[in-house]
């Protein structure tokens, strides 16, 4: 990959008609060289995110939806030779770093498969415009949904469990931010995006203050690494929304007079690191 080069390493297959050819015109006019396309949570999504790996094989990384009931160790072999480049990661059954999970995970690091793992609170559905109540209906899927159980600190178990795994959680954790913070300090392979409502409604000193250390501090990564070369750009967001994004991180980023070096690696360089692509 070339030194500039921005990735999008949070991004969901919209169900919408074409939506590959859109998100590729739109992706080469915004100078966008990759990005990490997410399997629609549909029976037929993994097929729609391989069709279009195969239409656009220099831009989309694709990174299959996990289903916890139906897929285990086996199905990231599968997902491994069809092709794609990682695995994510939302809704489980019990809190992330459940044993019960360990064969998966460590058939990701196994594989060299990046995990992406939604990180927080997740939104409520909706039903004739009004918020779904959970009901026993619910269950059917085999559990309520449980934000807790998608805290940024079982990602901290998850990279001390598997050190060559490259984790990469959602949100920078929200609302649980100083978690995320000083889980990706003091874990070599374990990096956040900072997607979401965090950059529209979170004041650069806020993050400034969560993420404060470099090679220079007292107290800092062990591996002497500014905290910001543990962010990634990613989206988020519907296609035509990716610029709106890209503003924000540039406005942190000249907000907080972050280098040349570190802008480059925050929009590409440290998510071509976790997908093999330097």
């Amino acid at each position: 990959m070339e030194e500039h080069t921005i990735i999008d390493a949070h991004h969901h297959y919209q169900d919408v008609p074409d939506y590959p050819d859109l998100l590729a015109e739109e992706y080469a006019s915004l100078g966008i060289a990759k990005v990490c396309l997410i399997s629609v949570d549909a029976d037929d999504g993994i097929k729609r995110l391989k069709a279009a790996l195969d239409k656009y094989p220099d831009l989309i990384l694709g990174l299959p939806l996990f289903n916890w009931k139906e897929h285990g160790p086996d199905d990231i072999h599968r997902f491994k030779d069809l092709g794609f480049s990682g695995v994510k990661f939302t809704r489980p059954p019990r809190p992330y770093h459940h044993e019960d999970f360990w064969p998966v995970y460590e058939k990701c690091q196994e594989l060299g498969m990046p995990g992406l793992f939604h990180l927080g609170i997740l939104q409520r559905l909706q039903s004739k415009g009004f918020m779904k109540a959970a009901t026993k209906e619910d269950l059917k899927g085999g559990y309520f949904l449980d934000c807790n159980f998608m805290r940024p600190i079982y990602l901290d178990t998850l990279a001390r469990l598997f050190p060559e795994w490259q984790i990469h959680g959602a949100h920078l954790g929200n609302p649980w931010f100083e978690e995320a913070a000083m889980s990706c300090r003091w874990n070599p392979n374990l990096y956040f995006d900072l997607t979401g409502s965090t950059l529209k409604k979170k004041k650069p000193e806020f993050l400034a203050e969560m993420l404060w250390w470099n090679r220079f501090t007292r107290y800092r990564d062990p591996l002497g690494l500014d905290a910001w070369e543990k962010i990634v750009f990613g989206s988020d967001v519907a296609y035509y929304e990716t610029h709106d994004v890209l503003h924000d991180y540039d406005v942190l980023i000249r907000a907080l007079n972050l280098s040349e070096d570190i802008r480059w690696k925050i929009l590409g360089g440290t998510a071509a690191k976790i997908y093999g692509l330097e």
